[in-house]
């Protein structure tokens, strides 16, 4: 093996592992990321926006890199379009593994507009480009999504479905969440939690402390951490780390 191939060998190892960590802020090699929610230029509501509007959840917590549109809230600039008055601005590009790539979406040259990175669930650095300066947004909100799809383990030996929990604000605590452990080998199994939301302090990702039975004492699943759009991490009853991914449904499961 060339020096070259051991260099990026290891580089990639390296990214892996760290992204397994959990907590602070990286860019991972393969981004899932929930777009929608209130991405705002430091974090200010009154400051400019981006706000996705297309995909919808359906495509963009299943994939890593597609078509968007968007619309920019009181713009600092409107890129090579004139100012309609309307206090927003059509835009179109791409998302590709945490990259987006934007430009007016009436643009005679659809020249890049918007050239940003996503570097976690909840912060996107956008580079200097003409008129625009560098800046960074903040997502309030995460929009997890999580019935959406089933989370299984490599191998099948874990499967969860959550019941319907749309996005959780940052900073929240202890949002209530139920879910079914719907593992092959037994009855499906209603699970109860807590859900907390991204912390922005400590840059800690939404997660839920245990996840338990009724009536039952001991926590069936604990450290559950949403990861990105596609990946959950948890502890099993055993004390083993699991990972969960994201699956679409042929057929739709069900919690009793």
């Amino acid at each position: 093996m060339t020096n070259r191939k051991r260099t990026l060998r290891g580089a990639l190892w390296a990214a892996a592992l760290l992204a397994g960590c959990g907590g602070g802020e990286l860019l991972l090699l393969t981004i899932v990321t929930p777009l929608n929610g209130a991405w705002r230029e430091g974090g200010n509501v009154a400051n400019e926006g981006i706000q996705f509007t297309s995909p919808g959840p359906e495509v963009h917590l299943f994939s890593s890199k597609f078509a968007v549109q968007a619309n920019i809230l009181n713009p600092v600039s409107f890129c090579d379009v004139q100012d309609d008055g309307s206090g927003q601005l059509a835009m179109a590009g791409t998302f590709d593994n945490g990259r987006v790539l934007l430009h007016a979406a009436n643009s005679p040259t659809q020249a890049t507009c918007i050239d940003g990175t996503i570097t976690s669930l909840i912060r996107m650095q956008v580079a200097a480009g003409g008129s625009r300066p560098a800046r960074s947004y903040v997502n309030s909100r995460v929009d997890v999504q999580m019935d959406l799809g089933l989370w299984v383990s490599d191998g099948g030996a874990t499967r969860l479905k959550f019941s319907v929990f749309n996005s959780v604000d940052n900073d929240s605590l202890a949002n209530q969440i139920q879910a079914c452990d719907v593992s092959p080998g037994g009855a499906p199994v209603l699970l109860d939690g807590l859900f907390d939301g991204y912390q922005v302090a400590t840059s800690t990702r939404p997660t839920i402390a245990a996840l338990t039975a009724s009536g039952q004492a001991t926590p069936r699943f604990t450290q559950v951490e949403y990861v990105d759009g596609a990946t959950l991490t948890l502890r099993n009853a055993g004390g083993q780390m699991v990972t969960l991914r994201r699956q679409k449904e042929t057929t739709a499961t069900f919690c009793p």
